[in-house]
């Protein structure tokens, strides 16, 4: 299985609502506030958030 096309990007700057991918954890997330995000694949449900820095690298993925 292929990695999609990613961008990097700080986690300040991902909107409210959307989906990333965390290179720390390797899941996906979804932004719920400007600190926390909720776990989205993997052990994650979307319902128990995670604490993120504002400069934390994140990724988009492109398609």
């Amino acid at each position: 299985m292929s990695t999609p096309p990613r961008r990097r990007i700080k986690f300040c700057d991902v909107a409210l609502g959307q989906r990333f991918y965390d290179p720390i954890s390797a899941e996906y997330f979804v932004k719920q506030s400007e600190s926390l995000a909720a776990m989205v694949t993997g052990m994650g449900d979307g319902t128990v958030p995670d604490e993120f820095e504002a400069d934390d690298i994140v990724g988009i993925d492109l398609n």
